[in-house]
């Protein structure tokens, strides 16, 4: 495989992503459950924290509404979790699992401690410091994103880097 260095850095990050969803996908269907790596997030937000809104959620997990909402969607669609009104304010709704979401998460238990022991082990074979390096990362961004960045560089002024592109790289 050929490495392109820091210039294809999101690229290669987006493909380790994918290798890792793949095997955690693969380890879903071995054990016959029916769960996406993508739904992790959400659903165990809802399991350790719910109910919750979509912007709670969203909020917790630093990712968009829109992302929290198409995992909403795929969610209620299993019947894992349903919705309902907000008691404070009944035009928001709240999402909570549902009783087959519960037996859901307790029999995935067992096989996220497994996911969470091979991660451990993978991350101190080949990157034992990845996670804090990782935030480190994230620091650097929320001080100031790659575009930005890139636009020092390439001398533009702020008219020219407006908007924020850091999620796409």
């Amino acid at each position: 495989m050929v490495r392109q260095g820091a210039g294809a850095f999101g690229s290669r990050l987006r493909r380790l992503v994918e290798r890792l969803d793949r095997d955690v996908h693969a380890a879903y269907q071995a054990s016959g459950e029916r769960f996406e790596p993508r739904w992790y997030g959400v659903f165990t937000s809802l399991r350790d924290a719910g109910p919750l809104t979509v912007g709670e959620l969203a909020q917790r997990l630093g990712i968009t509404h829109a992302a929290v909402s198409q995992v909403r969607t795929a969610l209620e669609r299993e019947k894992l979790i349903a919705s309902e009104a907000d008691p404070q304010d009944g035009r928001r709704q709240r999402l909570k699992l549902t009783a087959r979401g519960r037996e859901t998460a307790r029999r995935l238990a067992p096989l996220w401690a497994a996911i969470q022991a091979a991660a451990t082990q993978v991350l101190a074979e080949g990157a034992p410091t990845l996670l804090a390096d990782l935030e480190g990362l994230e620091q650097a961004l929320d001080r100031r994103g790659l575009r930005a960045r890139i636009g020092d560089t390439l001398h533009w002024d702020d008219s020219d880097v407006s908007g924020d592109l850091d999620e796409d790289v």
